[in-house]
């Protein structure tokens, strides 16, 4: 589809048909052009929102400035570049390709859509792009059909085409223009993975230009554009041919798709429509004429995002939205500023919590109650940041600055002035109290204590001090680095100043934070809980724990329940396990297998031997192990029937929680499994998938499950209602 000046009235006629018109002159608000001497300067910043995006109505105002550029003259060359603070372009618009997804749009719209793109490219004008902020998606397409990129070295420029996480491609040519521009094997790399790059990154493998301080970055990119105004050279993809050695041999760019998709298959088992059709498109048009390859893209896209996969991930990118407007509290109340935190309990959780903090640029005092335990905590601090330096992400002075925001100290001095401290010693209800005790007589009325308790109770904790609204439980998941959920939990006489001051720092941290009343196991352990115990219970049945992982893999988990056992340690799952089963009685009973097991010093892959042996990073199968267990080999148990007893059970206690009001929101379920355990994503999250299968198919099963194994299987009351209403969790 080729957009004209001819055909360009039309367009806008017809797009204003299925658009409200005040869009086109918010468009017109949003994106605006100004000339500076013979350089034409095009403006991004969205009418009264945060964020700059690629809406129909955006697109169709580039297009008409472009139409200006070329008659007007005077202008010889362009930037591009946006006002807002922290942010190019955070992609297209969402809505709009819900729009696609529901039927409303068509292959032909997004055509016309690329062909914006294409009319940019195509401008005899020399074009630079300054990105500064978040280049998502549609804006790393757009920063991709501009003759030359320039990025600002600001650690806020990221870099990326994330398409793939939403279950679809980039489709106004980014899957055409990044492999002529970088070569095969980088973009197959980025689209597949949908990984951001900041401008440092970018420019090695040739993504963008130059890299200037942002101070300067309007003022370099219109010195730039002024010369470019008197050679007129504009882009020339052949750059950067010379790094493309593998895709240049004869057969090289088979092998590289080869290899691809030998990745892919291994990470996601097949359960994700995206990646493949990404490898399926390139191999089809990578090159071919620009044109034909845009009508593949085009036609690949809209196929990929009516999948039940797409849905998900857009309904999942929905709940995460959610989440960053969210403040934790109803009402008016906002969180206080934390700019000086501590962490008392210097493991390898507290080394963990440290560094997390001192990363995001909080000064962090680090106590135990001895220097060797202080030394492992700045170990396990140092040792993530050593990643990074390993991998280039950050620079020796970075490091050692970053660590110069963790001050350890064997006793209070310090303390006084902290706006946030963290408890993250043993699990032991006991040790808490006693110093979250000393605590209060040690920092001041105004410092919010936080526990990163597992599964005690808030409200117990609280009861150690005098005044036990500022107590709030904080609940990070190991390793701290890697996983983003945060369980918020609220105590009975928690404030909702604590509360919304730890979720919003959460946030700034980096975190996805959910809020949870105070309870056993809280979320994410108590659903999983039931989970970890069913798979202990169908390994004594018979079934090989290789079989239960793989199963629960391949299902779409990141690792199966054996594996999993194993990573947390037998000990910490006895211990969890227990406490549960205390609280909710024989519904959580675990087998005895747990308890024995981790007894016999069996602690999991901590101890190099759990349900599996574990050496030189390899698991391998004990069969003396099952036999001490006393597994009964020979019982025939189907893949389904495994699957439908490990997720139902989860499912059920999920319902449990929401009749407790524990959570404020069915959402919270899915975002604390998503972003806690990895629930298989592109399934919607544990609730969503129950609504796949429908409450009424679950309740069924679980009836029969309960008459054959008993009453850790009996549906709850909130789940009968649901199956008798024909209700989904998600109508509630």
């Amino acid at each position: 589809m080729e957009l004209t000046r001819e055909n360009f009235k039309q367009e806008v006629a017809s797009f204003k048909a299925s658009f409200k018109e005040d869009l086109f002159s918010v468009a017109e608000k949003s994106i605006t052009l100004e000339k500076k001497g013979n350089i034409g300067v095009i403006y991004f910043d969205q009418y009264q929102e945060k964020a700059n995006k690629l809406s129909t109505p955006n697109m169709l105002r580039l297009f008409e400035l472009c139409l200006q550029i070329e008659e007007d003259k005077a202008i010889e060359a362009i930037v591009l570049i946006s006002r807002k603070p922290t942010i190019f372009i955070a992609g297209a618009d969402i809505s709009e390709i819900q729009r696609l997804a529901r039927g409303e749009a068509t292959t032909e719209s997004l055509m016309k859509l690329q062909a914006v793109f294409t009319y940019l490219e195509n401008l005899s004008t020399p074009s630079i792009v300054a990105i500064h902020g978040a280049c998502m998606g549609g804006g790393t397409e757009l920063s991709l059909a501009c003759d030359y990129r320039m990025a600002s070295d600001a650690p806020e420029t990221k870099i990326a085409l994330p398409e793939v996480l939403l279950g679809v491609l980039p489709g106004w040519g980014g899957t055409q223009r990044m492999p002529r521009l970088i070569g095969l094997e980088k973009s197959l790399d980025l689209i597949l993975t949908g990984k951001s790059l900041d401008g440092k990154r970018a420019k090695k493998i040739g993504l963008v230009d130059k890299v200037v301080p942002v101070e300067f970055l309007e003022e370099k990119a219109i010195a730039w554009a002024q010369q470019l105004a008197k050679t007129k050279k504009k882009r020339t993809y052949e750059t950067h041919f010379k790094d493309r050695l593998l895709e240049n041999m004869p057969g090289g760019k088979w092998v590289i798709f080869d290899l691809a998709k030998k990745q892919v298959m291994k990470q996601t088992r097949g359960n994700y429509p995206a990646p493949l059709r990404i490898i399926d498109t390139l191999k089809k048009t990578y090159g071919v004429d620009i044109e034909k390859g845009l009508k593949v893209e085009a036609q690949a896209f809209t196929d990929l995002v009516v999948t039940p996969e797409s849905k998900c991930l857009i309904g999942i990118f929905y709940l995460q939205d959610k989440v960053k407007k969210d403040k934790g509290v109803e009402g008016k109340i906002t969180g206080k500023e934390i700019k000086r935190a501590g962490v008392v309990g210097a493991g390898v959780m507290g080394g963990g919590i440290a560094q997390l903090f001192a990363a995001k640029g909080t000064r962090v005092r680090m106590k135990d109650i001895q220097w060797d335990a202080v030394a492992k905590g700045y170990k396990a601090a140092h040792k993530v940041f050593k990643k990074l330096l390993d991998k280039k992400r950050m620079k020796p002075n970075e490091l050692a600055n970053i660590m110069e925001r963790i001050e350890g100290t064997v006793d209070y001095s310090g303390f006084s002035h902290l706006d946030l401290v963290v408890e993250a010693v043993v699990e032991s209800l006991e040790v808490k109290k006693k110093i979250f005790k000393e605590l209060s007589e040690k920092v001041s009325p105004e410092t919010i204590l936080a526990s990163n308790t597992s599964s005690l109770s808030i409200t117990e904790i609280a009861k150690a001090i005098k005044d036990p609204q500022r107590v709030v439980g904080m609940h990070f998941f190991n390793p701290v680095d890697k996983m983003p959920l945060v369980e918020i939990i609220r105590g009975e006489e928690t404030s909702d100043e604590a509360v919304a001051t730890v979720f919003q720092y959460a946030k700034k941290v980096g975190k996805t934070p959910i809020v949870v009343k105070d309870a056993p196991g809280f979320v994410v352990n108590r659903i999983l809980a039931p989970y970890l115990n069913e798979a202990v219970y169908l390994l004594l049945e018979g079934v090989s724990p290789t079989r239960l992982d793989n199963v629960m893999e391949k299902f779409g988990m990141p690792m199966g329940p054996i594996t999993l056992l194993d990573e947390v340690g037998l000990d910490v799952a006895a211990k969890v396990s227990y406490v549960l089963y205390q609280a909710f009685g024989e519904r959580m009973k675990p087998p005895t297998a747990i308890d024995w097991v981790a007894k016999e010093g069996r602690l999991g892959k901590k101890s190099g031997k759990g349900i599996y042996l574990h050496s030189e990073g390899k698991r391998a199968e004990d069969s003396e192990l099952l036999t001490q267990m006393g597994v009964k080999p020979g019982k025939e148990i189907s893949d389904e029937e495994i699957i439908k007893r490990l997720t139902y059970v989860m499912v059920n206690e999920a319902a449990r929680i929401l009749d407790e009001g524990l959570v404020r929101n069915v959402s919270d379920i899915d975002v604390g499994m998503i972003f806690g355990t990895g629930f298989a994503p592109f399934r919607g999250g544990l609730l969503g998938y129950a609504d796949s299968v429908g409450s009424e198919t679950i309740v069924s099963e679980l009836d029969i499950l309960t008459r054959t194994l008993g009453v850790r299987f009996q549906p709850c009351q909130y789940l009968q209602q649901l199956s008798i209403d024909g209700n989904k969790f998600y109508q509630q």
